[in-house]
């Protein structure tokens, strides 16, 4: 295993190359921080945990934007942007992320609502602003994900899984925009919006893990790129369950027949590629373990 962690570590680039990595890092470290002290807050605090006024809203944000932020900054590795542009990119990003959480917590603090609130001149503000910051993340969302598709130094299975991460990453901002414009989270009687947004936005992680352990194991390049394509299958087809449930009107646990079938269709073939790519770690390890023996003259 500790074999297979050092590749995953080494064809992965998790070392920081460059300045505005290291920041991205950093700020991403601190919005993971912000996320566990809030949820240290709520287990002494209290209270609901769903709801307009809750702790929910920044341990969620925090922890979410933390993992998106340094998975953002992990894919500069293999864009290679210059120096200038690199911080732009990271700089702005996680800028925009640390002001967005920022925002969240203060009105969690306060007592009042973050989002849809404008009760006051304000609480308008708040919300106006964290809308143009949401904004300014999508854009360069955008501009990574286009970058990838143009030109990206990865293995093809990697680079795969990066580039279909971005592309539910953007649908993710899509159901994000819906939210804005429903004025709310809920579609219908009591479709809930957040569910495809949450699940779509955090492909960006699970399909280049994938990809990842694949590369830690021994098959060929072939290989790796057809799992990988079987696990973007089957993460595609659950999102297609929580968009087939939130569209439907009906609530996250209000399950029908179709919902429930793409769920367990889609959840089926992801758990299939990730024991694949598992099983390919076993084998590297026994192939290193092995000892050469010498031939008897």
């Amino acid at each position: 295993m500790r074999t297979a962690i050092a590749d995953v570590i080494s064809k992965g680039r998790f070392t920081p190359a460059a300045s505005y990595q290291w920041f991205g890092y950093a700020c991403a470290g601190l919005l993971v921080a912000s996320g566990l002290f809030h949820l240290g807050v709520y287990a002494v605090d209290g209270g609901p945990w769903q709801g307009p006024v809750s702790w929910r809203k920044p341990v969620v944000f925090g922890l979410s934007f933390g993992i998106t932020l340094a998975t953002i900054t992990w894919i500069t590795t293999f864009l290679r942007p210059g120096r200038v542009v690199g911080w732009l990119l990271v700089g702005l990003y996680s800028l925009a992320s640390l002001a967005e959480v920022f925002l969240i917590s203060m009105q969690a603090w306060r007592g009042v609502p973050s989002h849809f609130n404008e009760a006051t001149v304000f609480d308008e503000s708040v919300f106006s602003m964290m809308g143009l910051l949401v904004s300014v993340i999508a854009v360069l969302t955008v501009v990574v994900a286009v970058w990838s598709w143009v030109r990206i130094e990865a293995p093809p299975s990697l680079a795969l899984a990066i580039r279909l991460g971005l592309l539910l990453m953007l649908v993710s901002n899509g159901v994000g925009a819906q939210m804005i414009a429903e004025g709310g989270n809920t579609f219908g009687a009591a479709g809930a919006l957040k569910v495809p947004h949450a699940v779509t936005l955090h492909a960006l992680q699970v399909l280049p893990a994938l990809a990842l352990v694949l590369l830690a194991g021994r098959s060929t390049e072939m290989r790796r790129v057809r799992v990988v394509e079987l696990g973007a299958a089957g993460y595609v087809v659950l999102i297609g369950s929580t968009m087939v449930q939130t569209y439907a009107g009906r609530g996250p646990l209000d399950l029908d027949v179709a919902s429930a079938a793409f769920a367990l269709i889609g959840l089926a073939l992801l758990a299939t590629a990730a024991v694949i790519a598992l099983r390919g770690l076993g084998v590297q390890e026994t192939v290193v373990g092995q000892r050469i023996r010498p031939r008897t003259p």
